[in-house]
């Protein structure tokens, strides 16, 4: 299992975002039946079967990959606005930092003229 997603990992996961079923999707499933469906309209085709564990276990799967479906977006975008402000805040840092270091240098030169004027 990964532990962190990569620029690459994150623009894969946005390409096949972009070619699945549109979304909304929805959950179908009728009483009394373990078995569930995933379908983008209540009249379609389901895209998505669960069917082979207890019902409330499809049922809780169904409902966790449309909430998927419809936050997978907007995870990844997230993502990247996150990392995107990381790095701004470096770069302000490393700025800071250098001005910082720049100041030290100046004060100490003026301090050595200071020095060698008494």
């Amino acid at each position: 299992m990964k532990l962190l997603l990569t620029p690459e990992d994150l623009n894969l996961l946005e390409k096949r975002l972009e070619n699945i079923t549109p979304a909304p999707w929805s959950v179908i499933e009728k009483e009394g039946v373990d078995t569930v469906w995933v379908s983008p309209n209540l009249d379609g085709n389901p895209i998505a079967l669960f069917d082979y564990r207890s019902g409330n276990e499809n049922r809780a799967n169904a409902y966790f990959v449309t909430a998927s479906r419809e936050y997978m977006a907007i995870l990844i975008k997230e993502i990247k606005d996150l990392r995107n402000r990381v790095l701004e805040l470096i770069q302000a840092n490393n700025i800071e930092l250098q001005k910082r270091m720049d100041l030290q240098t100046e004060l100490k030169e003026l301090k050595k003229l200071l020095n060698e004027n008494k």
